[in-house]
């Protein structure tokens, strides 16, 4: 009895040391990346389609007329064509002198200006529609003679004057699962609308407070026009919008997205400020790193497995503000450092790079000087600080390969690119911002592959949850299918970025952003930046070829590499699949998955 006794004694002792050193620095500090994160490196094969099945292959294609005298057309035109690339949409777009003789090989004509009068054949747009074609007017039409002989056929029966709408209400899911949502002035870009009043034809799909129209579409004998009665289509923010009008105005409307879930902590790890923070002190009794210990990182650990999150951290060395060698390693609490990246790892998380310091990789002056940086002299300086940075991450990881880094107040120029590939090769992903703000210098960029990088931009930012970025992130649901988003652990200090707000309030809204996006979109995968570069290049490379008939859809798929997510509108039921899984995620609104590259969907009338 006793030898039994002491041979469980024994057993617990010995799973206890096991337990331990797996969860130890030490384990973790010799563990490559793929050990900590399960990161499968195996690359998938590409399949490609047969040269003779892609001759029997025809592309869906858009029509897009504009004005080349009219900078805001030519900046909507521009907007609508991306938006029709993240969809694997084929764009054509013309000015008014190179119309084409017909219209008929086009899926849909835009028309990205006001001056319908300056249409060439106003008649032929007509006959197209009658005929089955769908027209989409995505800015509000002039007050004009040309305007007067054709709005009957738009579904208006009255026409006021130009005025600035009060705001705008969803009359539908016009952008997925944000039925109903209302924005008010200020929190949507500025718009321009007529004041009109709609024949019982039209189904609107968005208007004003106070109920002005603002997007429907109305039926021409066979076909169908929409119009979009506002100005705001030119920018970033809106492309769901401009999404779910193709969406609505054609019948069983399918697009592939990018399907990721990404959310980065710049600054972390990082020096954490030594000392008492008033603000936090008087709320939690705590100096300034007993907060970040006991208070923020386990609310942002919870907050992660509650809405199935993997954070992409980002290291900073040292906050000074050098910009000239040598750069030496700037001794912090490295078992601080040690600490968080091993539950960062342990979580399923990434740690990146965000700079020795917190100088943006320029060599200009001025594209610094808002923010009180220092330009550097040279490329060769960046390097050495950048090597500094690595070789520190290494000393604590040595084995940890890095791969992602983020642009200190997300600006760097092309030499600081150069010096980044040159210092650290192992790095191919950068991640700056999706919507430019109000600094020209602010590298802003789109979800594309370039040499040396791929570029995964952030689109949203920060614990406080804004309309406004509500707005961004539901838009860029719709379009992409991405939820990029950043914090920084020093917002809280910070009284622009934290709004005046304490944790208690901050904390509070940002679970309640997380908690948002985990419910209307759980399809979404959570996914570190790396990893996310790797499904972005997936997505980019293959070219979709759509098939359309009365009672099913076939999807082929070149350079597929295997599996392809999408997004289908549809008022007809599911029918038999074939090489996909289809889930519903809104009313008339599906979520499939392609397993092969080629993959059908009936449907049902």
């Amino acid at each position: 009895m006793e030898k039994t006794i002491y041979l469980l004694i024994l057993f617990v002792l010995i799973i206890g040391v096991f337990l331990g050193v797996f969860n130890s620095n030490y384990i973790l500090k010799y563990l490559p990346n793929k050990a900590i994160i399960g990161v499968n490196d195996n690359v998938s094969s590409i399949s490609r389609l047969s040269d003779e099945t892609l001759k029997g292959l025809k592309e869906e294609e858009y029509l897009l007329l504009y004005n080349e005298k009219d900078s805001s057309s030519i900046h909507l035109k521009d907007n609508i064509a991306q938006t029709l690339s993240y969809m694997k949409k084929k764009s054509t777009a013309v000015t008014l002198s190179n119309i084409p003789a017909s219209f008929d090989q086009y899926k849909n004509v835009v028309v990205t200006f006001e001056e319908i009068s300056a249409l060439p054949n106003m008649k032929m747009l007509e006959e197209y529609t009658a005929e089955g074609g769908k027209v989409f007017f995505a800015i509000r039409p002039e007050i004009k003679g040309s305007l007067q002989n054709l709005y009957r056929k738009l579904g208006i029966y009255e026409i006021g004057e130009f005025i600035i709408p009060n705001g705008l209400k969803l009359t539908s899911n016009l952008l997925i699962k944000q039925d109903n949502l209302v924005m008010k002035n200020g929190e949507i870009p500025e718009n321009s609308s007529l004041s009109v009043g709609l024949d019982e034809r039209s189904t609107i799909y968005a208007e004003s407070i106070d109920h002005v129209p603002l997007l429907w579409d109305t039926t021409y004998k066979k076909g169908k026009f929409m119009v979009f009665n506002g100005t705001m289509l030119e920018t970033k923010e809106n492309r769901g919008i401009i999404t779910g009008a193709f969406s609505l105005l054609n019948e069983d409307f399918i697009y592939p997205i990018m399907d990721m879930k990404v959310v980065y902590i710049d600054d972390f790890p990082a020096p954490i400020p030594e000392g008492k923070n008033k603000i936090i002190y008087d709320e939690y009794r705590r100096d300034t790193p007993s907060f970040y210990e006991d208070i923020w990182w386990p609310e942002m650990q919870k907050s992660a497995a509650n809405y199935d999150v993997k954070y992409t951290g980002l290291v900073i060395q040292t906050y000074t503000d050098k910009v000239t060698p040598p750069f030496k390693v700037e001794e912090h609490d490295r078992n601080t450092y040690v600490q968080f990246g091993r539950e960062l790892l342990k979580m399923g998380g990434e740690i990146g790079i965000h700079g020795y310091n917190h100088q943006s990789l320029t060599v200009d002056p001025k594209a610094v000087e808002d923010l009180g940086y220092h330009e550097w002299e040279n490329q060769e300086d960046m390097e050495a600080s950048l090597n500094t940075v690595e070789n520190y991450v290494k000393s604590l990881f040595p084995n940890y390969e890095i791969k992602t880094y983020v642009p200190p107040s997300n600006r760097i120029d092309e030499v600081g690119e150069a010096a980044l590939n040159n210092a650290i090769p192992s790095i191919s992903i950068l991640s700056s911002i999706y919507i430019p703000d109000s600094v020209e210098y602010t590298t802003v960029h789109e979800f594309s592959k370039g040499d040396p990088f791929i570029y995964f931009p952030r689109i949203t930012s920060g614990y406080e949850y804004t309309k406004k970025k509500k707005w961004a992130m539901a838009n860029a649901m719709t379009s992409l299918g991405v939820f990029s988003h950043f914090i920084h652990p020093d917002d809280i200090l910070d009284d622009d970025r934290s709004a005046k707000k304490k944790w208690s309030k901050l904390g509070k809204e940002y679970y309640q952003f997380m908690s948002e996006v985990h419910t209307d979109y759980p399809w979404l995968r959570s996914i570190t930046a790396s990893n996310a570069g790797k499904q972005l290049t997936n997505y980019l490379q293959a070219d979709v070829y759509i098939e359309e008939k009365k009672d099913r859809l076939t999807i082929q798929i070149d350079k597929f590499s295997g599996e392809l997510h999408f997004i289908l509108r549809t008022k007809k039921k599911i029918g038999k699949l074939e090489n996909c899984e289809v889930q519903r995620i809104d009313d008339d609104v599906y979520f499939v998955k392609a397993k092969k590259p080629t993959i059908e969907l009936g449907l049902i009338e």
